[in-house]
């Protein structure tokens, strides 16, 4: 349990998550923090909004929108990135990872010159604030196989297609998930500011606006304890896909 490096069995771990779980409880009960309200006003605030506020309906746009985001972004950060392995294109690649250092809201009047306002809008900001960000984490990935690897493919007498399948592309598609999952959170953080843009659709992210303005706390933590527990199920899907899709990946991390 003390010690500096080394994994833990699964009744030491669900301890361990029991024994903060109770310290986070307490702190929360015992808190001094007038910002913080009490779990009991936290729990009625969720029951309020299921019943008459249509907090389901809410969880269901913003969902789509970040599942629909993360879709679009992951599919076109993965062709970046792997398309840097090609001289021609990598100065591209680089342009796009020094674009994540541009806020969302400077691309606000691009995207609402090429897309209607509402819903088209929304998804083109998400996907493309979440794709500077993965291309930056998918090339890494991709820039850290060892040189050795080219070399070793090249002597073997690989075709140009044979080495990018078998020392790029397949032995990195694993990481590329953990890439995904890890920046899928960027999603999450973005999603409070794009779905202000156009409030007439709903989702948590307009409504944690709405709470704030009129200083309603106990719903706007309600809504974040729900994006909490969303995340927490999001995690464990990708784990889950990883050990589907690539179930040698995790019998390496094992080993």
């Amino acid at each position: 349990m003390f010690r500096v490096y080394g994994k833990v069995g699964a009744f030491t771990r669900t301890y361990l998550l029991v024994i903060w779980a109770a310290l986070f409880l307490l702190f929360w009960f015992l808190s001094p923090l007038n910002a913080l309200p009490y779990p009991l006003e936290v729990a009625g605030a969720i029951y309020t909004m299921s019943a008459k506020e249509r907090l389901l309906n809410h969880i269901g746009v913003t969902l789509k929108l970040n599942v629909v985001g993360l879709v679009y972004a992951s599919a076109i950060s993965l062709l970046v990135s792997y398309l840097s392995v090609i001289p021609i294109f990598q100065p591209f690649n680089k342009a796009v990872q020094v674009l994540r250092y541009v806020p969302i809201i400077g691309f606000t009047l691009v995207f609402l010159s090429l897309f209607a306002i509402g819903w088209p809008t929304k998804v083109a900001m998400l996907t493309t604030g979440m794709s500077f960000f993965l291309v930056t984490s998918m090339t890494g990935v991709i820039d850290s196989i060892p040189r050795m690897k080219y070399e070793l493919a090249k002597v073997l007498g690989y075709s140009d297609w044979q080495v990018f399948y078998t020392v790029v592309m397949r032995p990195s598609l694993p990481q590329m998930i953990d890439m995904i999952a890890q920046n899928a959170a960027i999603g999450w953080v973005m999603i409070t500011a794009i779905e202000t843009y156009n409030r007439t659709e709903g989702g948590i992210g307009s409504q944690i606006y709405s709470y704030s303005a009129t200083n309603n706390l106990p719903q706007v933590y309600g809504l974040l304890l729900i994006i909490g527990a969303i995340a927490l199920l999001e995690d464990e899907i990708f784990r889950l896909l990883k050990r589907t899709l690539f179930p040698y990946s995790t019998v390496a991390e094992r080993g």
